[in-house]
């Protein structure tokens, strides 16, 4: 596939220039360099080695391994081209190397923000263990939208979604503020114009989704994540949905539960301003993703329902404006997965 991205290129090469490292590390998926930013860096003479052993779901292994490259090789500035993987693996991959090195961002979904956010999500063993700093979030960015052609249809859905919850989550936050609700807002007036028009591969949908992306990740590094993410996690890891798949269906369910069981005027004004700034109610957004083919195969064992349940991510959970327990956890997902 021919990609039209000369000025990205471009862009790239521009900030290579300017902070003339002396060695790159290079980390990407398998298929690294479909969108030529390597051969950018090769055109420019400079030194670079690749990292691309890592999963999916980022193992702590994997980033170790990737650390050992980096201090071993000598690099002194870190290039990431992917998704949330990628960027997640090269934050980790300089804060295990207690490195101030700097990070250069090519995003290629429509999802994450990665690019600019302070997380790296990372697994041990196939449980979740992220890292949260500061420091690791990318010094640069280039925003080249142009390698949304690259995605299936699937992983417009999945990585659009998880840019839609950052954004809804980042409103119901308890450390949410003016300005995470700013980018929230804008992230889901961007969400609404374009996601469909995205599904259909209309070109013109590319940039503004990223932007939605962006957008949603300076939200959610402000805010942090809710209850969806938190209920999330275990789906993805027991039941092998993808991880926007499962996050808004639990963003889904949790805010009609919330909405049954609201005590406060304080939370009713705020579902009432989730509704109005997302143009969805829980019901309309249950149906979308259905519609999306999202919604089959949505079953636990009772073993499999004990696990997600204790599995949940307190901390994630004390974010939430709603308080659940136990009782209230298992009553979501019985409300959206049959146990069998």
């Amino acid at each position: 596939m021919k990609y039209n991205n000369e000025e990205f290129i471009t862009q790239f090469k521009e900030i290579i220039k300017k902070e003339a490292p002396d060695k790159i590390l290079f980390v990407a998926s398998h298929a690294h360099d479909r969108y030529g930013y390597r051969n950018a860096i090769d055109s420019l003479g400079i030194s670079c080695v690749a990292f691309t052993d890592f999963e999916p779901c980022p193992e702590v292994s994997s980033v170790k391994a990737g650390t050992e490259i980096f201090n071993k090789e000598g690099c002194d500035f870190i290039v990431t081209v992917g998704g949330g993987s990628a960027m997640d693996v090269a934050k980790a991959i300089k804060l295990f190397a207690e490195s101030d090195v700097k990070i250069l961002a090519v995003p290629t979904t429509a999802g994450t923000g990665a690019e600019v956010t302070r997380f790296a999500v990372l697994y041990h063993h196939g449980d979740k263990e992220s890292v949260s700093s500061y420091d690791i979030i990318p010094d640069y960015a280039v925003f080249d939208y142009s390698s949304l052609a690259s995605l299936s249809h699937y992983q417009r859905v999945v990585t659009g979604l998880d840019a839609f919850s950052h954004s809804i989550e980042a409103c119901w936050s308890l450390n949410a503020n003016d300005e995470s609700r700013e980018y929230s807002a804008r992230s889901l007036a961007l969400f609404n114009d374009y996601f469909k028009k995205f599904l259909d591969d209309d070109q013109g949908a590319y940039e503004p989704m990223m932007k939605c992306s962006e957008l949603a990740g300076r939200a959610i590094n402000i805010a942090r994540t809710t209850a969806p993410h938190a209920m999330s996690y275990k789906l993805h890891k027991l039941k092998g949905y993808s991880h926007g798949q499962a996050v808004a269906l639990c963003l889904a369910y949790i805010w009609q539960y919330m909405l049954e069981n609201c005590k406060t005027a304080e939370l009713e004004i705020l579902l009432a301003e989730t509704e109005i700034i997302s143009g969805y109610t829980p019901e309309t957004l249950q149906k979308m993703l259905c519609d999306l083919g999202l919604c089959d195969d949505l079953t636990l064992t009772q073993d499999e329902l004990e696990e997600c349940i204790r599995g949940v991510n307190v901390d994630r959970m004390s974010n939430h404006p709603m308080k659940f327990d136990y009782q209230d956890i298992e009553n979501i997902y019985r409300s959206f997965m049959n146990i069998k």
